[in-house]
Formats: C-alpha cells, sequence, structure tokens
C-alpha cells in the first residue's frame, strides 16, 4: 500500500521473508490472505505480483465499490430506528475535523476514513457485505484516494462525511444512494486525475 514494492514484477517469497524477518511459510500464508484481498495476483506456474495500476482496473474495482456502498446506503437508510446514530456522526465529524496538509495528518485521515466506510458496512449487519468491502480493496482504494489529495493539496467539501451520513439518515433511499453515489464517484475522478498525470509530477 506504500508503494514501495514495484509493481507488476514478480515477488520471492525468500526475499519476502527477509525483508520481513519472518520465515517463509509466515510470508506464503500471508501471501493467501493478500490474494483473498485482491492485493496481489497469483500466477499459476510464474509465482506472485502486485497488480499493475491500469486506468480500466481502478475504473473496474471503483464499479464494484460503488455497487456495494450504494446498497449499504440503502440498507441503512431503512433502518435508521435500529441503528446507532451517534456512532456514525461522530465518526464522521472525526474524519471531517482532520488536518491532512501533513504527511501524518493524511495518514491518520486515510486510517479514519476507511474505518468509517468499514463501520457502515458493519452498521447494516450484513457480514457478506462489509467482507465483500475488504476483500475490494476498499482500504488501499480509500488509502490511495486520500494521498492523491495531498499530494495535490485537495480538500474534500467542508463536512464532507457528516452530510453524506446526514443523507443516509434521512430514511430517504433514494437521497442516501445519491450521496453514497456522489461519494465514491468524488474519489475515482481523483483516482482516475493522478493516474493520468502520474509520469508528469
Amino acid at each position: 500500500m506504500e508503494n514501495t514494492l514495484e509493481k507488476g514484477k514478480f515477488l520471492s517469497q525468500r526475499k519476502l521473508a527477509e525483508l520481513t524477518g519472518t520465515s517463509v511459510v509466515s510470508v506464503r500464508e500471508a501471501l493467501k490472505r493478500l490474494e483473498y484481498e485482491n492485493l496481489i495476483e497469483m500466477i499459476p506456474k510464474w509465482g506472485v505480483r502486485i497488480p499493475e495500476h491500469t486506468r480500466d482496473r481502478i475504473i473496474q474495482l471503483y464499479a464494484v465499490r460503488e455497487g456495494l456502498e450504494v446498497m449499504v446506503a440503502y440498507i441503512l437508510s431503512q433502518r435508521v430506528d435500529e441503528i446507532d446514530a451517534d456512532s456514525l456522526r461522530s465518526a464522521a465529524a472525526e474524519c471531517d475535523r482532520i488536518e491532512t496538509d501533513t504527511p501524518d495528518g493524511i495518514d491518520c485521515y486515510a486510517k479514519l476514513h476507511r474505518n468509517l466506510h468499514l463501520l457502515l458496512a458493519k452498521t447494516t449487519e450484513n457480514r457478506i457485505l462489509k467482507t465483500e468491502l475488504e476483500r475490494l480493496r476498499v482500504r488501499s482504494l480509500l488509502f490511495q484516494s486520500d494521498k492523491v489529495k495531498w499530494q495535490k493539496n485537495i480538500a474534500n467539501p467542508k463536512r464532507w462525511h457528516q452530510e453524506l451520513i446526514e443523507e443516509i439518515l434521512s430514511g430517504d433511499a433514494q437521497r442516501a444512494e445519491t450521496a453514497m453515489h456522489r461519494h465514491v464517484q468524488h474519489g475515482l475522478q481523483y483516482d482516475l486525475e493522478i493516474f493520468d498525470h502520474r509520469d508528469g509530477d
């Protein structure tokens, strides 16, 4: 996720073990988990590698993420009376308060941002939905999007996450779905922007 390993290059399990100070057996188990989370890909007879980013891959990942997160927003909008609205509001406010003009700030924001989206999924009480969002690499997608915003000095609108939560808590499914669609598309556009200009910085 920190981009310290070259994408598209096959990884040596022995070298990874040396790099992490652990055994090859532990590395092998970790790689299975990372494959499950779509952070690496196994190529039969060749080994494992970190998938290279392509414009199409980014768009496809975001399309699936949007479908899942819009469903999260829909479910929550229909269960407003059953969920802990205060915890969602608190998590959103904490996310919006973070100043992202330093590396430490963006790292903190990225963590809170990921946690907020996974909290929303968890609050639906649909374990499969939450698991699929985790598998989709929502953590790395959000991490990369947040890094882009910091590198380009791009700020989210004020109360960006708080407004999203309020739309979900309105109880209006269409408003909730529209707000989440807009939210995910916001991140996609920044990721595509940095991808399109990655060689020009």
